[in-house]
């Protein structure tokens, strides 16, 4: 898990170069994650971290100044880790040789589950990860995030063409991503333990193909 340069040199005290330290930042985020996740944002302290962790407050000051610079790093990971995760998966799409050969409702199907995953529950060390972003970021970065997500998929839908997806106008990108975003955090923070998994993501891939004018048929 590293960290992109110019985060890490804004926000830690000390680089990863090696991969013991990774494996410590590591270890802080996973802590932090599942003290949050228990407790809240109001119980946490560093000693709870590092005792978490395995290790002495002292290796944690090391890496972080306070919980708050913690939280800003965990953050930024998270959100950055998605946003790659999503590049990689439209860029491969894109140097896919005929794009009739896509499938567009799953090309949908996995461009949202990778939303759901960096963005709202995925596994439980993200989950936990995905619920603090959304506690601790700005409005305005988490607005950015979902916009950025949003417009890479515009991007790529306007890249290969596919006759069988429009690309998406300014009213329905701008409705796209709210929805999107409403639908991520709310999944994220209101704990929705009672949603059936497979549901919420067939019902984000119609809204998505809805934008495009395109609802999958029903089984």
């Amino acid at each position: 898990m590293t960290l992109p340069d110019e985060l890490s040199a804004k926000i830690m005290r000390k680089q990863p170069v090696q991969k013991r330290a990774q494996l410590t930042i590591d270890a802080i985020f996973e802590a932090t994650s599942q003290i949050v996740d228990r407790e809240g944002v109001g119980g946490l302290t560093t000693n709870k971290i590092a005792a978490k962790a395995g290790f002495s407050v002292g290796t944690l000051y090391q890496y972080f100044s306070s919980k708050e610079a913690i939280f800003r790093a965990m953050s930024q990971h998270a959100r950055a880790l998605a946003l790659r995760e999503l590049e990689s998966y439209l860029f491969s799409i894109e140097c896919s040789q005929d794009p009739t050969d896509i499938d567009p409702e799953q090309f949908v199907r996995q461009y949202v589950r990778i939303c759901i995953n960096g963005f709202s529950l995925g596994l439980s060390y993200r989950k936990a990860m995905n619920r603090l972003c959304w506690l601790l970021e700005q409005p305005d970065e988490s607005a950015q995030s979902v916009q950025s997500m949003v417009k890479r998929l515009i991007a790529c839908l306007r890249y290969i063409e596919h006759p069988q997806m429009t690309e998406l106008n300014e009213t329905r990108w701008f409705v796209l991503s709210r929805a999107l975003m409403g639908c991520l955090r709310s999944a994220s923070l209101e704990r929705f333990n009672q949603i059936d998994s497979h549901a919420f993501e067939d019902d984000l891939v119609e809204m998505v193909l809805g934008q495009m004018r395109l609802v999958p048929e029903t089984h």
